[in-house]
């Protein structure tokens, strides 16, 4: 196990170090100056310059990237040119948000998911299962921000039952949080339930298949105790990979909910960015996604053996 998480390390500093790289050049080769967004067209080429000496923004290209790395190596990793805060610390104002809607969304996904599939197994080929699918389908194919609009106009704006937006810290003010909650969350779960019951009716219906079975029920096991003490825990896998690499995406990813609920967390954060040509808050912002990403597959790996003991993770 510790094998597994050196290696993992090892992964995402190749892996933090590919994105910065790329990101770095990238962001340099997009039409568009921080400091003319910042001060204005009528900026005089006096202050653009001394703008841009403040920022970093002059010598050689390979003099700024090195004078990057030799920051973040040290943790710096710059100051927000909107901002003018540090980026960590931009970060950690708004990653809050968005990891409430994607822990919230992603368990209730997962919740629901195995409630549904397991109350299919026992007759997966019955018309209960082929509705299930069928609903699954019709979710997956529903637009987030369509349904992000409709969920605000029918339950906010005609029935008045939740707020149309805004944002309170969960644990700091509950009642007021929750109620903000319901909706962009409900949201995100549509999709995301969608996804994952896909994902595992696959898995089961792949899993029904295997020979060993034929034996349980040869040995009088009822088909609910085969479905709920076999082919469930059997199936997860594919299904634990799904929603590690959703996970992951859905940090970076809820930019369209959180700008319709008007919630102030990361994607919302890296969109002003871009607006703004913001290179150290879109290379922080990015690589701190990128370092969730390897983080949470490592957690997804290392709940492979818990749910089945034969899997080694390598």
């Amino acid at each position: 196990m510790l094998l597994v998480v050196l290696r993992r390390l090892r992964d995402l500093v190749v892996v933090l170090a590919v994105v910065g790289t790329f990101l770095f050049f990238l962001l340099r080769s997009i039409p568009g100056d921080p400091a003319q967004v910042l001060l204005g067209l009528k900026a005089s080429p006096e202050q653009l310059a001394r703008l841009h000496e403040e920022l970093g923004l002059t010598g050689p290209l390979y003099e700024q990237y090195l004078h990057w790395v030799g920051n973040v190596l040290t943790g710096d990793f710059g100051t927000s040119i909107k901002y003018q805060a540090p980026v960590l610390d931009m970060i950690a104002g708004h990653i809050a948000p968005t990891l409430t809607l994607a822990i919230a969304s992603t368990v209730i996904s997962f919740v629901l998911t195995v409630l549904v599939i397991g109350w299919v197994t026992v007759s997966p080929h019955s018309w209960v299962a082929r509705g299930v699918n069928r609903v699954a389908q019709f979710g997956l194919a529903l637009p987030e921000f369509w349904l992000a609009l409709l969920a605000v106009y029918v339950f906010a704006l005609v029935l008045g039952w939740f707020p149309t937006s805004g944002h309170t810290p969960l644990f700091a003010d509950p009642v007021t949080a929750v109620p903000q909650l319901v909706l962009p969350v409900a949201v995100l779960v549509v999709g995301q339930t969608a996804f994952f019951t896909i994902t595992m009716e696959e898995s089961v219906l792949g899993e029904l298949t295997q020979l060993y079975l034929r034996t349980a029920r040869a040995k009088g096991v009822t088909e609910r105790r085969i479905a709920l003490r076999h082919v469930l825990p059997n199936s997860m896998l594919p299904v634990l990979t799904t929603i590690g690499l959703n996970f992951a995406s859905l940090i970076g990813g809820v930019v369209v909910i959180e700008s319709i609920f008007v919630i102030p967390g990361l994607g919302t954060m890296l969109l002003g960015a871009v607006y703004a040509r913001d290179f150290p808050l879109i290379q922080g912002g990015v690589m701190f996604i990128a370092f969730l990403f390897v983080v949470v597959n490592l957690l997804v790996d290392l709940t492979y053996s818990l749910v089945d003991p034969k899997v080694r993770v390598s």
